[in-house]
């Protein structure tokens, strides 16, 4: 499977498109959410969940560091970049991962960028076209992506660590519960069904978590 690059949420202002990025990183293949407030990108977070974040304060005239402390606040694991003027001075900048002051080719963000992949790829698990990062708990199907609450993390890597084989309900249930307790697996099939909503083109006819009757569940992405 080719590696996927990394889904951008670029805030950044159009007046000035000397200065801009989005149209540039689109051009190379990055799918690319463009906004052009702060605001804007939070209401779009759960139908483009990004893998890193790009704040391009310099379209905007101003530091940019309010609206970095909002998305580290919502997505404390995903990478931020700050854009600033060139003669723009930053201090406090704790919540944001690379400082880029203008002028700079699209080479220079591309290549930081890819400092970003190359931490994401230590840390997917990919199964044909399933995606799964551990770290950010992000899960990408097709044209589907979503963040998944640890419980259903685990409940994925579980399955992505034995591809193709059937795993009983009682063995799952133990591995991610973390119990002995097996009586009752209703809730594992409450889960199984959540994980179906965010990676199943149809959750009702799932072609990637089956259900083997009287078993367990069989995953085949």
């Amino acid at each position: 499977m080719k590696e996927k690059k990394l889904r951008l949420l670029i805030i950044e202002s159009h007046r000035k498109p000397e200065i801009c990025f989005s149209d540039k990183l689109s051009q190379k293949a990055y799918p690319v959410l463009q906004v052009e407030s702060g605001g804007d990108g939070l209401k779009r977070l759960n139908d483009f969940p990004p893998e890193a974040i790009i704040v391009n304060a310099a379209s905007f005239r101003t530091n940019g560091l309010r609206i970095c402390s909002w998305y580290r606040n919502r997505l404390p694991d995903t990478p931020i970049i700050l854009i600033v003027a060139e003669d723009e001075p930053i201090d406090g900048a704790e919540t944001v991962d690379v400082v880029l002051h203008l002028p700079f080719t699209v080479q220079k963000l591309i290549n930081r960028l890819r400092t970003f992949e190359k931490t994401r790829k230590q840390e997917l698990l990919v199964e044909g076209g399933l995606q799964l990062n551990l770290k950010t708990r992000m899960v990408s199907y097709g044209e589907k992506s979503a963040y998944l609450t640890p419980r259903l993390c685990r409940l994925l890597q579980a399955m992505l660590e034995t591809p193709g084989a059937t795993i009983e309900r009682e063995e799952l249930f133990r591995k991610v519960w973390d119990t002995d307790y097996t009586e009752d697996t209703r809730t594992l099939d409450v889960h199984i069904s959540w994980l179906r909503q965010a990676i199943e083109e149809d959750p009702k006819t799932p072609k990637v978590i089956k259900t083997v009757r009287g078993v367990g569940y069989l995953i085949e992405p």
